[in-house]
């Protein structure tokens, strides 16, 4: 079990999306940007947080894989959902792992995540 937490300023990520406007797309998925079509930006800020608390369970960083193989969705009943490519999944099997959750909050300036893979 390897657990990950990240904690963001929700305005640092307003300011990084407004100086550069693709960041978005470099960021979250195809699936990932429909879901949020419409929603403030702390709904993408504090999934961001959850991509980065993945990272840090997976124990690579960003080396060696990409924003999108990380996909932060809601389930049927609104509870975050872990969806890792095949490249991440293999990196979780390679520590013994099979299943990756995600906890996510904010507030009107931060953004937190907590994640585990096990």
């Amino acid at each position: 079990m390897y657990p990950g937490i990240d904690i963001i300023e929700i305005q640092r990520f307003a300011d990084s999306c407004r100086r550069h406007p693709r960041i978005l797309e470099r960021l979250f998925s195809a699936r990932e940007l429909e879901a949020l079509k419409g929603r403030n930006i702390s709904s993408f800020a504090v999934r961001f947080a959850g991509k980065e608390a993945v990272l840090k369970a997976l124990g690579t960083g960003i080396r060696g894989i990409s924003w999108h193989d990380i996909e932060i969705i809601s389930s049927e009943n609104g509870e975050p959902e872990v969806i890792l490519s095949e490249k991440a999944r293999t990196i979780a099997i390679n520590r013994g792992c099979t299943k990756a959750r995600v906890s996510l909050t904010h507030n009107q300036t931060q953004a937190a995540a907590t994640a585990m893979i096990f």
